[in-house]
């Protein structure tokens, strides 16, 4: 039950992102060329929702096998050897993203006490009004008397979430090869969903075929 609460979560909120950005986008094509205007605002929180979207979902698509992989050779091999490869593979995933949490944890660690804000995106009013302003700028970086403007750790914060679930796919994925449940990554075929859609396609021009020689 939790773990279909956390697949809905995860898709629900990948979806709300894409939604976003869309309407953004949306916005901001409408307001320029109809109405010879725009928002600064908008293009920041559009690449903020896209680097959420990527790193939110990088995880989801180490879950679903949404990524590429280059298998030709680890196809070739017996189920041995072909399980050690994953299993060292798998652990060196997991090394990539603790040296990214690393460097992650720095650079945020970084911003939150330089108190870097963003350049156009602000908290809303009723917001930034009930803040304490020493409480805000202290603990949360937040600089009330210039309009509450986001501070640059909060916005940019799914680098430590995106790749702490990351990782935690990969550990998970690990465990599962050295248990021998499963055999190595699960990876997207493009060339055979492309043939399926090929297929798809043949199966639906022959039925109109059909059905209009019937006619």
């Amino acid at each position: 039950m939790i773990s279909n609460l956390l697949n809905k979560f995860e898709e629900g909120f990948l979806n709300l992102l894409i939604s976003f950005m869309t309407l953004l986008v949306f916005g901001e094509v409408i307001a320029r060329f109809f109405f010879n205007t725009g928002f600064l605002w908008i293009q920041e929180l559009t690449l903020t929702f896209c680097g959420w979207f990527v790193l939110f979902g990088m995880s989801y698509g180490v879950k679903v096998g949404a990524h590429i992989g280059v298998d030709a050779f680890v196809n070739t091999l017996s189920p041995g050897p072909k399980r050690l490869v994953a299993l060292f593979a798998s652990i060196l995933c997991v090394i990539y993203c603790g040296l990214f949490l690393k460097g992650s944890w720095d650079y945020l660690s970084q911003m939150y006490q330089i108190g870097l804000p963003m350049e156009d995106i602000d908290l809303p009013a009723f917001i930034v009004h009930q803040l304490d302003p020493d409480f805000a700028w202290e603990v949360l970086k937040i600089d009330v008397e210039d309009n509450g403007p986001v501070p640059v750790w909060m916005s940019q914060s799914i680098l430590l979430i995106g790749f702490s679930m990351l990782a935690w796919r990969f550990i998970q994925l690990t465990i599962a090869i050295f248990k021998g449940e499963v055999d190595g990554f699960k990876l997207a075929d493009e060339a055979k969903e492309s043939m399926h859609l090929i297929d798809d396609a043949a199966q639906t021009a022959t039925k109109n075929t059909h059905n209009k020689d019937d006619k």
